[in-house]
């Protein structure tokens, strides 16, 4: 399998200064899967590989987790969804590599007897598209905003085979998945995707946990972030679950706190 090569070392380690604190083995994920607002029952929880874990979210929607291993700065967790339908089942973002997006895929196949079929960059950095070239070769249709295919294209990276500029989405069956663009933020590409059925919103990298920093901002949208936020608090008022880009699930208070965590920030 081959390595798309999203990002190279030094951008990384730029982006993700938050990530710091070198954690490791049992710890490390008993932090990652601690317990957050949203459980209401035992959360199901499995460790596919020492880079890579799903934990059940709601019904029919699993968060995945990847790390990749920064010299200097330990493992850098990023989050995606699984969603998974009669008919087919959907990836969120991939994991960070090609190989970590075979297990997954194989995963998925073996406990829920479906195939990935659809697979959605909810923006174009290597923590949402860097397992974009295994979806493709196992045959799973791509879906990602018209900039985040330019991006792509500029950088040489596999491009997202289906695009849109304001609203697209896929059915599974009995779940959808709903995707929108409300203008720039983290990047200018950041989108939303929306589990109606079971009131999840994936927020991506656009949204920060409670307690979070901003972030990467480098390629950031920092005079439209604050507005654009509140633009999707706006349109799903109902959502029970928000996962953000990197941390545990929440509520909306995320969106209160990422609103409130990036105004007024320079370009």
């Amino acid at each position: 399998m081959s390595s798309p090569g999203l990002a190279g070392g030094a951008r990384v380690l730029r982006r993700f200064r938050l990530f710091r604190p070198l954690l490791s083995g049992a710890l490390f994920w008993a932090v990652l899967v601690a317990p957050h607002p949203v459980a209401a029952t035992d959360v199901a929880s499995q460790e596919l590989a020492p880079d890579l874990r799903v934990e059940a979210v709601a019904p029919g929607v699993w968060r995945h987790i990847s790390v990749r291993f920064v010299p200097e700065y330990g493992p850098v967790p990023a989050n995606g969804l699984i969603v998974v339908g009669k008919d087919a089942a959907a990836l969120i973002d991939t994991p960070w590599t090609d190989e970590q997006t075979a297990l997954l895929c194989e995963y998925v196949e073996r406990e829920f007897g479906v195939k990935i079929a659809h697979v959605v960059a909810t923006h174009s950095h290597g923590d949402c598209m860097g397992g974009l070239a295994e979806a493709h070769e196992r045959g799973a249709t791509s879906y990602a905003l018209e900039l985040t295919a330019e991006f792509a294209r500029e950088a040489a990276n596999p491009v997202p085979r289906r695009t849109f500029t304001e609203a697209s989405g896929v059915s599974l069956g009995d779940m959808d998945v709903e995707l929108r663009y409300f203008g720039g933020g983290h990047t200018r590409d950041n989108i939303v995707a929306w589990i109606p059925q079971q009131k999840v919103l994936f927020g991506g990298c656009l949204v920060k946990r409670k307690g979070g920093s901003p972030g990467y901002t480098a390629e950031a949208d920092l005079a439209a972030w604050p507005d654009t936020i509140r633009k999707v608090k706006a349109a799903f008022p109902q959502a029970e679950i928000v996962v953000p880009g990197h941390g545990a699930p929440g509520t909306l208070e995320y969106l209160d706190f990422t609103a409130e965590l990036v105004e007024g920030l320079e370009q």
